[in-house]
């Protein structure tokens, strides 16, 4: 199971400032701060995987981005989006394809995923002021979480 991960206007809100001149991190304490709002949504789910779908993955490498997801998820770290198009359902579509994943979520704000969104329930849209802190979105990732993996829960607990 992999969750696509979006950083800007997902785990911190959109126009957040993130990087200098020199496009180093920047010590900014609003940076990723709905990260534990995530943390606590998968901890139930510890086969849940994430893919980083963010334009990050192409500013930072995979050590980078794991360290930036935080020691509490960072174990969940399996990879970045390696496609490369205008639209982000898209490059997300691709690669679930090249992986041959079926069941999949993706956190996004971006315009191309509010699109998909409108016929494919896998994309979870977020408010770019708001992303994780929105109780909808939060509420949404639950229910679909527990929609994808309770049926596999089951058959692994023997129910």
């Amino acid at each position: 199971m992999i969750l696509y991960l979006d950083f800007d206007g997902v785990v911190h809100a959109l126009g957040e400032p993130a990087l200098n001149d020199n496009f180093k991190l920047l010590d900014n304490p609003n940076l990723f701060k709905w990260l534990p709002i995530l943390e606590q949504i998968l901890e139930p789910y510890p086969e849940v995987r994430i893919v980083i779908s963010s334009d990050w993955r192409r500013l930072f490498d995979d050590d980078s981005l794991k360290r930036l997801l935080g020691p509490a998820i960072s174990h969940r770290f399996a990879g970045i989006v390696e496609v490369a198009e205008k639209s982000r359902a898209n490059e997300i579509l691709m690669d679930a394809a090249q992986r041959g994943l079926t069941d999949w979520l993706a956190l996004d704000d971006h315009p191309t995923v509010v699109e998909a969104s409108r016929t494919d329930i896998r994309f979870i849209v977020c408010k770019p002021e708001t992303g994780l802190s929105s109780r909808t979105v939060q509420a949404t990732l639950k229910t679909r979480l527990n929609a994808l993996l309770s049926p596999l829960l089951g058959q692994v607990r023997g129910r």
